[in-house]
């Protein structure tokens, strides 16, 4: 998404809902652990991109939408805003769709916690209630049959804010120094996985909120910059690639899936080499960019879209099949606006479409942004979908 200023806002199988059904009410039963499945199918690049997520043993298309924060940066940490949470997960239910994609960290300001490490300021936990609050949070939704994604960081970590004040410049460190990066995957997200990735209501990891952003020439000319320097993209694989690892391998030792993505800003500037940009998030190039680390991947993709870069549709994931991009992975558009409309490359289409357009053209998912500012524009956008089946609510 854009600065903070325009915030903008955002699946399905029904084995999810018999799960829930024999789930006892107390949330707190939910098992510990998530089933073995298979990873992402993998298709040749060459073949259209799988069209929906596969986990515990189902094909999830993923239909919801972006919460994305009741308090910026405030939502995990310091207690779960409870009333507004059910309202989310009973909307989303209501309309159909099964995904929340929620902000988390975002800019560093509540979490992690940060600390002295042998006189080395360095990440020293996930910070405050972080982790009984998001059980908390996942239990909550498993109530309605939902899931959540909560996305980690946003490229607001180095915008600057006077009420909040983040941490910008130990941020910047940890997107450039190893040693930083190091304290927050060993004392933060690994704890987090740990203790999270097998509750059955977290569908996936996000790493980041549109990261490219930092690196753009417009971001140190926005008010909110913090003034010092910017990471590099090739910084940003590192960092992604040494998370997604890590994540991989935590669960992996406990038996465990773990679906990992990231909420790129575009998919024809960032997660594709067929229209002008480069695909930063491919396999071998995150492999690379972790010394070559297996477990250095994404699950599937998850660019986001808005009519905003001067492209005139030619990176319009509206415009174009999920075919058209030449990637082996499900991609899932993590952002959109579903009101007013998109007319490009001659063709004009309207917000309330675009959630059944997604469907129709290949993609694995779709979540409008956002909930606390568009909810009705993005209920008539996900009560439209209409999968192969008939079904007019997305597998849940």
């Amino acid at each position: 998404m854009r600065p903070a200023a325009s915030r903008r806002t955002a699946p399905i199988g029904l084995g999810w809902v018999s799960l829930l059904a024999a789930l006892p009410a107390c949330a707190a039963s939910l098992p510990s652990t998530a089933p073995s499945v298979p990873d992402i199918a993998r298709n040749s690049p060459e073949s259209p991109a799988p069209s929906r997520i596969q986990r515990g043993g189902e094909e999830l298309y993923l239909s919801g939408f972006n919460i994305a924060w009741f308090d910026f940066a405030k939502d995990v940490g310091q207690g779960v805003d409870e009333v507004r949470l059910r309202q989310a997960a009973r909307d989303l239910a209501d309309a159909g769709g099964n995904t929340l994609r929620w902000w988390i960290h975002t800019d560093g300001s509540t979490t992690p916690e940060w600390g002295d490490v042998n006189g080395q300021r360095r990440i020293v936990g996930p910070g405050g209630s972080f982790i009984p609050d998001l059980r908390k949070a996942l239990d909550i939704v498993a109530e309605y049959g939902v899931y959540i994604v909560p996305c980690l960081w946003s490229f607001d970590m180095l915008r600057d804010n006077e009420v909040r004040h983040p941490p910008v410049r130990d941020n910047y460190r940890l997107l450039t120094q190893d040693a930083v990066l190091e304290s927050y995957i060993d004392r933060a997200l690994v704890p987090m996985v740990r203790a999270l990735n097998g509750h059955p209501a977290l569908l996936a990891w996000e790493l980041f909120n549109e990261p490219e952003n930092m690196t753009e020439s417009w971001f140190k000319k926005d008010k909110a910059f913090y003034g010092g320097e910017v990471p590099t993209l090739e910084q940003l694989q590192r960092v992604q690639a040494k998370m997604a690892a890590a994540i991989h391998r935590v669960a992996a030792e406990q038996k465990q899936i773990a679906l990992v993505t990231t909420g790129s800003k575009s998919m024809g500037k960032y997660t594709s080499d067929v229209a002008g940009g480069t695909n930063l998030y491919r396999d071998d190039r995150l492999q690379a960019a972790a010394g070559g680390d297996p477990l250095a991947r994404l699950d599937f993709y998850e660019p986001h879209y808005y009519d905003n870069e001067g492209d005139q549709g030619a990176w319009s994931v509206f415009h174009h099949r999920a075919s058209y991009w030449q990637v082996d992975k499900p991609i899932v558009i993590g952002e959109f606006h579903p009101f007013g409309s998109l007319n490009l490359l001659g063709e004009r289409i309207d917000g309330k479409q675009m959630c059944q357009r997604l469907v129709d053209y290949g993609y694995a998912g779709g979540w409008p942004w956002q909930w606390n500012e568009h909810a009705e524009d993005i209920r008539a956008c996900l009560r439209g979908v209409m999968l192969e089946h008939g079904s007019q609510r997305a597998e849940r």
